[in-house]
């Protein structure tokens, strides 16, 4: 466990948004300054951040610099409390959220599209809307999937997920004795729970990969495969998975066996990041068996979360739309390179019938990885042919992804590559170069 501290500051008066204005002064240019809010009143600063604002005026103690930037007061915090709080807070209760306006010049709404340059690799197989997957599958554990538009439902053509192969592998959260249990229906569906504080995530990773929907105002939304084969295994009601171990391995396993998927998604992990015996066998069987199993790095804590940092795996960072990393975004030796998870365009899930509202501010490595999961299967649609002849299905396979991933990375100046990874994921290259898509 990491003995850094966090700050819990107190906003009584102004708002979160003129706090992180005052913090953006101090810290200086160059640097993603975001505050976490964990109450109507209260928000975490992360060390890095801390570290930053002390570096540019050592001769000040940094808690004096928060109070005069506007903290009422400020607690220390460790890396483990603060997790809890990320996890505990009730989005809907807090105070809007800072919204920062992505300009159309950077993608606007679709930014997250522009920054990994995915249209030469929809150009390369005559996409975006009608892209032929042949036999290509993905897979993805989470919080399971809602019908949402953005997902095809509702829509003459009906939807691209594989419903008859979603799964629900999952208990009853009720300790023993209560009656009746409540079992999980087994078709993946999110009940979207009031108590589940992760309810819907599901349904926004899962569009970020394979949705595709036209809005009233003539927007196009696409995930970055759009309409690719997706079943979903719902495996927890929250992105920390502590205690869904077990369940992850048998989900993992059954997209491998059943469904016969080539990229799995996990936007989901383990803090302290602990990998159990069964983790550890279902993510080694996976690689085995050439399946690419993309995860995300983590939010809020600085270790790379599990199943993110086992080696089989392809670990993804996030970053803002100026090419920064992302304030959020946890970090270490163990990311390949990072791709968009901040301010992301997505679906607005509903718990009954077929949910049409998209809103923006979505944030997370989740959508880092869900980017990156999209991008593989481009990879395996685009080079399919020399793909088996040259690897097969096997580890070969995911070990020439992660190389050609890296190896298309684009790098912004000033880019350091040990904690966020090798840079900026660049679909593009990867699917029209193939000197660099081959390795």
């Amino acid at each position: 466990m990491s003995k850094v501290y966090y700050a819990k500051v107190v906003i009584i008066h102004g708002t979160f948004e003129d706090y992180r204005q005052q913090l953006v002064q101090l810290a200086g240019p160059g640097m993603d300054v975001g505050v976490l809010q964990v109450g109507v009143h209260e928000a975490l600063l992360r060390p890095h951040l801390l570290r930053q604002i002390r570096s540019r005026q050592p001769a000040v103690p940094v808690e004096q610099l928060l109070r005069e930037a506007g903290a009422n007061r400020i607690d220390w915090i460790r890396e483990d409390a603060a997790q809890t709080l990320y996890l505990q807070r009730i989005v809907e209760d807090l105070d809007p959220q800072i919204e920062i306006a992505v300009p159309d010049l950077a993608g606007g709404r679709a930014w997250h599209l522009q920054a990994v340059n995915v249209a030469p690799a929809w150009a390369a197989l005559d996409g975006p809307d009608t892209i032929d997957w042949g036999t290509l599958r993905v897979g993805q554990l989470d919080t399971g999937y809602t019908r949402h538009k953005a997902l095809g439902h509702g829509r003459p053509g009906g939807t691209w997920l594989l419903a008859d192969q979603c799964r629900t592998i999952m208990d009853s959260d009720l300790p023993p004795g209560y009656a009746p249990d409540l079992a999980q229906p087994d078709d993946g569906v999110d009940p979207m729970s009031p108590s589940a504080l992760f309810r819907g995530h599901g349904t926004r990773v899962g569009s970020t990969i394979s949705g595709h929907a036209v809005l009233d105002d003539g927007f196009t939304f696409r995930g970055i495969a759009p309409k690719v084969p997706h079943a979903v295994v719902r495996i927890t009601d929250s992105v920390a998975i502590n205690d869904r171990q077990n369940e992850f391995a048998q989900g993992l396993r059954y997209l491998v066996d059943v469904v016969g998927v080539d990229v799995i998604n996990v936007s989901l992990g383990v803090f302290p990041p602990v990998a159990s015996p069964a983790m550890k066998r279902a993510v080694a069987y996976a690689h085995a068996q050439g399946v690419i199993v993309v995860c995300a790095a983590g939010n809020h804590v600085d270790p790379v979360v599990a199943p993110a940092r086992l080696s089989e795996t392809i670990a993804v960072a996030g970053v803002t739309w100026q090419s920064l990393p992302w304030y959020g975004s946890s970090f270490g030796p163990e990311v390949d390179f990072s791709a968009p998870a901040a301010n992301l365009y997505r679906p607005d899930p509903v718990p009954q019938g077929i949910g049409t509202q998209f809103k923006g501010m979505g944030d997370g490595t989740s959508y880092a990885a869900a980017i990156t999961t999209g991008s593989a299967v481009l990879w395996l649609c685009r080079w399919g042919p020399e793909i088996a002849a040259k690897y097969g299905r096997t580890g070969a396979r995911v070990e020439a992804f992660r190389q050609a991933a890296i190896a298309s990375c684009r790098k912004p100046p000033g880019w350091h590559p040990t904690p966020f990874g090798a840079g900026i994921l660049d679909t593009g290259r990867l699917c029209a170069d193939p000197s660099l898509a081959l390795p």
